[in-house]
């Protein structure tokens, strides 16, 4: 009756361990399930990203290519504006023309104090559209101080040109006239180079928008190495959860031995002295202490057991099943 009893309580200690492996290989299973799980959900989150990574692809070459007809059109109204600014240097060599010519018609005018008086009130008329004028027309400045000195000259000679009045009153008409058609040139150039201007900035607002575009596909860029690092960390753990599953399997194939008998010395008998005193584990056994573990298997000076590395094998084991 003695020996059955016994051999009960053999059969339920080795069910008992059997049922601790079953336990513990299904947590690993389900902790390579998991891991298994974590690396579909990387790789789907790489295969979106490639989607985003060739869709910003086709973006920047689309970009770019407005960028090349950015700069197309710029060099275009960079065109434009000097065309612009030779047709203002042209105007300007025409009104210097008509300036010269005036002054070879003063020479022959005879002028009284009345037409003096009118052509004062044209050169105050003259010097107000100079002061509107911007900086290209600076030298006209100096030419109409140039016309000053010379109505002082025709002060002195308007007693001699009496005969000429009608003729020279005719002439200065002309010359009025193609001052005013100079002016309207000027002020049609004026405004084609402000148009000029105005599609130049809008072409400069396009190219900063094209560059906020590159930066964006820069920082996508970014994120999919961040991603790519993920998914090879993923791949990492899940091998070594599976050596260590292995590692276990191997380890713990025997059906008739708990965790403590896979440590060299450690026997059925040991083995049971310390699950009783509640060591079950290989870290819990690695926690006690040399002292603790001889107590606890009552160990006789006699007996050959190396405690120490016991525990030594233990920190290993639970080192391994830990990674």
């Amino acid at each position: 009756m003695t020996v059955e009893l016994v051999l009960a309580v053999i059969v339920g200690l080795v069910i008992g361990v059997l049922i601790a492996l079953y336990i513990d290989s299904q947590t690993l299973v389900r902790r390579v399930q998991e891991a298994s799980s974590e690396k579909q959900t990387a790789q789907a989150a790489l295969q979106k990203v490639q989607i985003q990574h060739q869709a910003l692809v086709q973006k920047m070459q689309s970009a770019e290519a407005d960028l090349k007809t950015a700069v197309a059109e710029r060099t275009e109204l960079e065109e434009m504006i000097a065309r612009q600014l030779a047709e203002i240097e042209a105007s300007r060599e025409q009104l210097q023309t008509s300036i010269q010519t005036n002054e070879a018609l003063k020479e022959n005018i005879q002028e009284t104090q009345a037409r003096l008086e009118e052509l004062e009130a044209l050169r105050f008329m003259a010097e107000e559209k100079l002061a509107t004028a911007d900086a290209e027309n600076q030298r006209l400045t100096g030419e109409g101080q140039l016309m000053e000195a010379e109505i002082a000259l025709l002060e002195q000679k308007i007693d001699g040109l009496t005969a000429e009045q009608e003729q020279a009153q005719q002439q200065l008409a002309a010359v009025e006239a193609r001052f005013a058609a100079v002016d309207a040139e000027k002020d049609t150039a004026l405004v084609q180079l402000q148009q000029a201007e105005l599609a130049n900035a809008e072409q400069m607002v396009k190219i900063e928008t094209l560059q906020e575009r590159l930066s964006e596909i820069e920082k996508l860029r970014q994120e999919l190495t961040v991603t790519n690092e993920k998914l090879q960390t993923s791949d990492a753990h899940l091998s070594r959860l599976q050596d260590t599953m292995d590692d276990v399997k191997t380890k713990m194939h025997y059906s008739g031995k708990n965790q403590l008998q896979l440590i060299r010395g450690i026997g059925p008998a040991y083995a049971r002295r310390l699950n009783e005193f509640g060591i079950q584990t290989f870290a819990e056994l690695a926690e006690c202490n040399a002292e603790q573990v001889a107590s606890i298997i009552k160990k006789k000076n006699w007996q050959a057991a190396n405690i120490q590395d016991w525990l030594e094998e233990a920190k290993a084991l639970a080192a391994t099943l830990e990674d």
